[in-house]
């Protein structure tokens, strides 16, 4: 395997069709087909395969890849993944008081991972620098974006001829790896996650994208812009 940069994977994406499907139930919703149609099938942490409405194909995985991350390289290589793609850098590339005097060093130094999974790498896998993982952090403020509005932000960035989203709702279904209960972040953390920012923008921006989205993803977007 190989430890790749953000011009190195440019190749996978570039000029296809993706599907990029979240943890949420609107994944569930799909035809069967439609999911593993595309070109590169991108899935995000502790997915779940549901065939056929989710498909079964599984080109990319995009993980923090965390503690909480439970996913084997039997299951993944299993999966057909070919790309891992961490949301993470080596690095503490934030500093926070409130992490240090919570003991929280965790949310923002990321070696950590990389400690814990120097063996368990098996395939190209690409790390951002700091830099790349701060760009998402600006955007919303000085906060952390989710994995998956990360994936998006990301693979945007390689001009795909065509996205389609599915499984995102940015938790309004309180509910992620499609039927189970998510518990959001301390509310007290300066920079946890911001959903509803994240919602904001692909409503903002959708249009200037190739994006498409499943059924709830599109009825959620159009409730938000006629709010």
């Amino acid at each position: 395997m190989r430890f790749l940069t953000r011009s190195e994977i440019r190749p996978f994406f570039e000029g296809k069709s993706v599907a990029i499907v979240g943890s949420g139930p609107g994944v569930l919703d799909n035809e069967p087909g439609l999911v593993d149609s595309h070109d590169v099938v991108v899935r995000v942490n502790n997915f779940k395969l549901m065939p056929p409405v989710t498909g079964q194909r599984t080109d990319v995985h995009y993980s923090f890849y965390g503690n909480s991350i439970r996913k084997t390289q039997e299951e993944l290589i299993a999966s057909g993944v070919r790309l891992c793609m961490c949301k993470c850098p080596n690095s503490q590339p934030i500093e926070s008081e409130w992490h240090r005097v919570n003991d929280k060093m965790v949310g923002v130094d990321f070696r950590y991972i990389y400690a814990l999974r120097s063996p368990w790498w098996f395939c190209d896998t690409y790390v951002p620098t700091d830099e790349e993982f701060l760009e998402g952090f600006e955007l919303l403020g000085r906060h952390i974006p989710t994995t998956g509005f990360a994936a998006i932000l990301e693979i945007l960035r390689h001009e795909p001829a065509f996205v389609y989203l599915t499984g995102f709702d940015f938790f309004e279904s309180k509910v992620h790896n499609v039927d189970e209960a998510w518990k959001p972040g301390r509310a007290d953390d300066p920079i946890n996650h911001v959903p509803a920012a994240e919602l904001g923008w692909l409503r903002e921006n959708a249009a200037h994208f190739p994006i498409t989205a499943d059924k709830r993803l599109s009825c959620l977007l159009a409730r938000e812009v006629a709010a």
